[in-house]
């Protein structure tokens, strides 16, 4: 009986020690990069947590892509295409303690605005979206996205057509 009940409180303790020790989930991020007129489009993916550069993939020809983000982890990753007006979207991966060796995923597409001949570049001032956790999936934040999408389309209009500004010297 004694060596039956030590071997109890070993598994136990082990059994205990295995589930503090587990690794923190992930957040798999699966899309497709399309163009104006919803067909994939070939782009990079550069991931910066902070302003600090962490990784660069490329999409597949047809602009499909997957990448994992740990939990409990806030990153920001810019799509870019040539002749197409570069988009950031924010990923805030902080879930509960009861969540956080889980794993989820988070399938979506992003869609580029083409701005002629002009070169587009990485812009983490400009967000057009944020993935967040709403406490039981990930999901967009819809008032944070629809308000930075209207700002881009402002942002593609005007350098579609630049205005020229008057100075008066008077």
């Amino acid at each position: 009986m004694k060596h039956v009940c030590l071997v109890l409180i070993v598994i136990l303790s082990l059994s205990g020690f295995s589930q503090s020790n587990k690794k923190l989930g992930k957040l798999l991020l699966s899309g497709k990069v399309v163009n104006e007129k919803k067909k994939g489009l070939e782009s990079k993916i550069r991931i910066y947590r902070s302003t600090e550069f962490i990784d660069e993939l490329e999409t597949s020809r047809i602009g499909k892509f997957q990448f994992e983000v740990d939990l409990n982890d806030s990153i920001a990753f810019v799509v870019m295409a040539e002749n197409y007006v570069s988009k950031t979207v924010f990923v805030d991966t902080k879930v509960n303690d009861r969540k956080k060796h889980q794993s989820f995923v988070f399938p979506f597409f992003i869609d580029l605005y083409p701005v002629g001949r002009i070169p587009s570049h990485e812009d983490l001032e400009r967000p057009v979206g944020k993935i967040r956790f709403s406490g039981s999936q990930f999901i967009y934040d819809l008032d944070f996205t629809k308000k930075a999408n209207l700002r881009l389309k402002e942002f593609v209009k005007e350098r579609k057509n630049p205005k020229v500004r008057r100075v008066n010297y008077d």
